[in-house]
C-alpha cells in the first residue's frame, strides 16, 4: 500500500488501527456485525472522514486466528501489517519501518464510534509543534474510552521500545512515555466540560457489545454522527 503523505514537513503518516481477535473477554469482536458492518468496519467508516491523516494501516498479530481480518482490510482497500501479538509497540514500530512512516494516529480497532473530528484534532495538535513527541488525548483522559487518538513520533516510539522489553509496558504502546512523561515532550487535548469522563464507547465485552448496538440503532447516521449525538445515543 501507498501511505499518503500528511501535509507537513514532519513525514508521512498513517492512521495504525490495532486489532485482533482473540480478545480475552469477547473473541472476534473485531468483525462481530454491528448492525450490518463489522464493529472494525464502523470504525473504518468513520475514520475516512479524517482530513489530517487520510491513510489507514490495519497492525494486526501474525497468527492464523487474525487471517480474516487481513482478509477485511484487503477488503476494505487498506492496508494490513502483521507482527507480534504481545508485542504491541514493537508491532507498531515494524510497521511504521515497513511502510516509511514517520509519525503515526493510534486507534483500536475497537472503537466503532471513534471521532474523526477529535482524531484529526489530535493530529492537528501534533502537526502544531515539531519539538513533540506525542499528541494525545488520553494523558489524562477527558474523552470517553472508544474515542482515543495518539499521535506518536517514530522516534518517541523507537526510544519506548528501546527502554523496556518488558510486555506489560509494551502491550499498551505508549503506557511507558506517561509513566516517564518527563522524558518526553507530550501534549494532551481535552474537551472543554467535564461530561465525557467515565463514559465509554468501545466494545470490548459482551454488554458493550449490547450497548453499542442499541445506541447505533437510535443514530440515524452512525458515519456522520458527531461525539456529542453518540454519547446521547449511549445515555
Amino acid at each position: 500500500m501507498t501511505i499518503t503523505s500528511a501535509p507537513t514537513t514532519r513525514g508521512p503518516a498513517a492512521l495504525i488501527l490495532l486489532a485482533r481477535l482473540d480478545s480475552r473477554r469477547l473473541p472476534g469482536k473485531g468483525l462481530m456485525d454491528l448492525a450490518g458492518r463489522p464493529v472494525l468496519g464502523r470504525a473504518i467508516d468513520r475514520l475516512r472522514r479524517c482530513r489530517v491523516v487520510p491513510a489507514m494501516l490495519l497492525a494486526t498479530s501474525d497468527r492464523a486466528v487474525d487471517d480474516d481480518l487481513e482478509a477485511f482490510a484487503r477488503a476494505e482497500g487498506i492496508g494490513c501489517f502483521r507482527g507480534d501479538a504481545s508485542d504491541v509497540a514493537g508491532r507498531c514500530l515494524a510497521a511504521m519501518e515497513a511502510h516509511g512512516l514517520d509519525w503515526f494516529v493510534r486507534i483500536c480497532g475497537d472503537s466503532p464510534f471513534v471521532d474523526p473530528e477529535v482524531t484529526d484534532a489530535v493530529a492537528e495538535a501534533y502537526l502544531a509543534d515539531p519539538t513533540l513527541d506525542i499528541a494525545t488525548n488520553v494523558f489524562p483522559r477527558g474523552y470517553p474510552i472508544g474515542a482515543s487518538a495518539e499521535a506518536v513520533s517514530r522516534p518517541a516510539l523507537a526510544r519506548i521500545c528501546a527502554a523496556t522489553q518488558a510486555l506489560e509496558w509494551r502491550e499498551h504502546v505508549t503506557a511507558w512515555a506517561y509513566e516517564h512523561a518527563a522524558d518526553f515532550k507530550i501534549r494532551n487535548i481535552s474537551p472543554n466540560h467535564s461530561r465525557y469522563r467515565g463514559l465509554s464507547i468501545a466494545v470490548d465485552t459482551p454488554e458493550d457489545l449490547a450497548r453499542a448496538r442499541a445506541a447505533i440503532a437510535r443514530l440515524p447516521d452512525p458515519t456522520d454522527a458527531t461525539l456529542a449525538e453518540v454519547v446521547t445515543a449511549y445515555a
